[in-house]
Formats: structure tokens, C-alpha cells, sequence
């Protein structure tokens, strides 16, 4: 009768899903794509397929790490 309407729970869990949705195609996507590049490049510079992963790999835990420090 007064103010808003509380969304129903299926409302609340779509609007939720597309949040996810949205954070992985303009957020997580870009970040694993940079380090697959961060990885080729590395190799292509003649760094060891291991060590280019590895550096890849910390690189990404930590940008991944501050993304879900910002959110």
C-alpha cells in the first residue's frame, strides 16, 4: 500500500544473475584475456612457457584480488 514493492525472490535472483553476467563480460573477461596476451607475449620474448604462466597467473590472482577488493 505505501512505497515499493519488495521484488519477488525469482526477480531477485534474475536481476542478481544479470549483475554477475555483467561483471564477467566487462570485468573478469577482460582481465583473462590480458593475461593469455601477457602469457604470448612473454613466451614470444623467450621466457619459458612455465615461467610465462606463472607470472601470468600471479598477475591475474592479484587483479582479481583487487577487483574483489573494489566490490
Amino acid at each position: 500500500m505505501f512505497g515499493a514493492q519488495t521484488p519477488s525472490v525469482d526477480e531477485q535472483r534474475q536481476t542478481f544473475m544479470e549483475g554477475l553476467m555483467t561483471i564477467r563480460s566487462t570485468v573478469i573477461a577482460p582481465l583473462f584475456d590480458t593475461a593469455d596476451g601477457m602469457k604470448a607475449d612473454l613466451a614470444a620474448r623467450g621466457w619459458s612457457e612455465t615461467v610465462a604462466e606463472q607470472l601470468a597467473a600471479v598477475w591475474l590472482a592479484s587483479m582479481l584480488a583487487k577487483v574483489g577488493e573494489a566490490a
